[in-house]
């Protein structure tokens, strides 16, 4: 059976840098003025040209403040200051500690990523609306949609209540007010449900990475898995029921070893387990930038930004034997690209370069902190750009939510969360509870996008961990962040989170 696995290689990225090319040397065609929506949306090239911009508004949960909001406030992941370097005003220290503030770029940039898609995707809308109704504009229709629900749930989850806006234009002068949160939250379910039965099962290697009925019931499943958080009533029932929409489509399946998960030969419909991901190509753009923020200096020729590192305490958190540990660089490294490729690597100051699992916040040696290679250097890797895929959904968070889901409601996730513990060289536990999945899901999905979350749905989101010594405000005010200061400047109907 022909899988459907990522966001679209060719229709994308490549696509895109395609149109840019076109733009620029295709000056004899068609005047646009004989172009609208009712004899252009014709072909499936004419409708991924429309969508590009839609799909290319995913890329900030793999690089961007959508990702940063999500990951660096976390347990699992910190940006330490190394003398002079990631300083930024105490930018990231900020996120890390919990002592953000309406001001802080990273809260303003969480909410422009999600708008931005929104926009794009209510501007593509308006015109898909006007064309003829056929099956494939149809299919693009539906597509859009869960693109546009997927970005409002970022927002729901980052913020609570937000402006909920369907149309291409808005009225200036009276600019939207906010749609309390669990309202946004059923008009997204209701928009991927009514969406689903257009979309496509797969689309092979042709629609590599398309939204997908697994796409669009994997995005529901998470949204009823949060659905406490975000409504105040949980809804286990239905989070397992999109589960196994997505188990019995029999499009999914583990792939073998850790290993093949996020190896390079197997990106595209060779990945039995990737459903959505953000596609890269190594040019500028659309590249992956994962390697970049992690690695040491002197770990590839293109001098990585020595930043992104696990904390002490959740590096320690892995049993002993996880294949997973492998992903993780610890002690003694090496050269990883390039002519150097496999020798032994050194500082700045010529030192033999051995990351370290204790380190400090602050005053930060060069090579403090576990880094991560869980996803392969791209051989065809230009400078700092790369063409690894990052991925959104895979299908171990599928099994992990309905164990999750399981147990919460009374049942066993035993079988779900040890198909996952035994690709990982692990035990299988019996009797899991769920602080025994949200531990799973931390080293099963670690940088992935899910462990805020996971920490607010679990409670421990508030406490304290290896860097964060002090417990946040007894209100709780920090599980969502502030409206940002520049939006609330501009929009005197826009009401300022509780807390600050």
């Amino acid at each position: 059976m022909l899988k459907n696995n990522k966001i679209l290689r060719f229709s994308v990225p490549s696509f895109f840098v395609l149109l840019m090319f076109w733009s620029c040397t295709d000056l004899e065609e068609t005047p646009y003025s004989l172009l609208n929506p009712s004899n252009f949306y014709q072909t499936e090239a004419e409708l991924t040209a429309a969508v590009v911009p839609v799909y290319n508004s995913l890329s900030p949960a793999q690089w961007g403040d959508v990702m940063h909001l999500q990951e660096v406030s976390s347990d699992a992941i910190v940006v330490p200051t190394r003398g002079g370097d990631w300083d930024d005003g105490g930018v990231w220290r900020a996120l890390q500690l919990h002592t953000w503030d309406a001001t802080l770029g990273f809260v303003a940039g969480g909410w422009s990523n999600a708008f931005g898609g929104i926009a794009r995707a209510n501007s593509t809308l308006d015109a898909l609306g006007r064309a003829e109704q056929t099956d494939l504009v149809l299919t693009y229709t539906a597509e859009t949609k869960v693109l546009r629900a997927l970005f409002y749930w970022w927002l729901i989850d980052l913020y609570g209540n937000v402006p909920l806006v369907t149309v291409a234009e808005v009225d200036t002068k009276n600019p939207p007010s906010q749609t309390p949160r669990a309202e946004v939250f059923d008009w997204i379910v209701s928009e991927i449900i009514a969406s689903v039965d257009n979309l496509e099962a797969s689309h092979g290697a042709a629609g590599y990475g398309r939204i997908t009925k697994g796409a669009a019931n994997t995005l529901l499943a998470t949204l009823y898995l949060n659905a406490e958080v975000y409504t105040g009533t949980p809804m286990w029932s239905d989070c397992i029921a999109a589960c196994d929409a997505v188990i019995n489509s029999g499009e999914y399946s583990l792939m073998s070893t850790v290993t093949d998960v996020f190896a390079l030969e197997n990106e595209g419909t060779a990945n039995t387990e990737m459903i959505l991901v953000d596609a890269t190509l190594p040019l500028d753009g659309v590249t992956f930038n994962r390697h970049m923020a992690t690695l040491h200096y002197n770990q590839l020729p293109a001098s990585p930004w020595n930043g992104f590192s696990v904390l002490t305490d959740f590096y320690n958190s892995f049993e002993a034997g996880d294949d997973r540990l492998d992903q993780i660089l610890v002690g003694q490294q090496y050269v990883l690209f390039g002519a150097a490729i496999g020798d032994s690597a050194f500082d700045r100051n010529g030192n033999p370069l051995n990351f370290k699992v204790d380190f400090p916040l602050i005053d930060a040696s060069e090579m403090d902190g576990p880094r991560m290679l869980k996803w392969p250097i791209d051989p065809n890797m230009s400078g700092w750009f790369s063409g690894t895929d990052y991925p959104i959904f895979r299908y171990s968070h599928v099994l992990l939510m309905k164990a999750e889901a399981l147990v919460r409601s009374g049942s066993s996730g035993d079988t779900e969360v040890n198909q996952v513990r035994a690709r990982a060289g692990l035990d299988a536990l019996s009797g899991a509870t769920a602080d025994d999945i949200y531990k799973e899901r931390g080293h099963e999905l670690l940088w992935e996008g899910f462990r805020r979350q996971d920490q607010i749905r679990q409670g421990t989101f508030l406490g304290t961990w290896s860097l964060k010594v002090d417990a946040d405000a007894a209100d709780g005010h920090t599980k969502i962040y502030p409206i940002p200061q520049t939006q609330m400047d501009a929009n005197p109907n826009l009401v300022q989170n509780p807390g600050y």
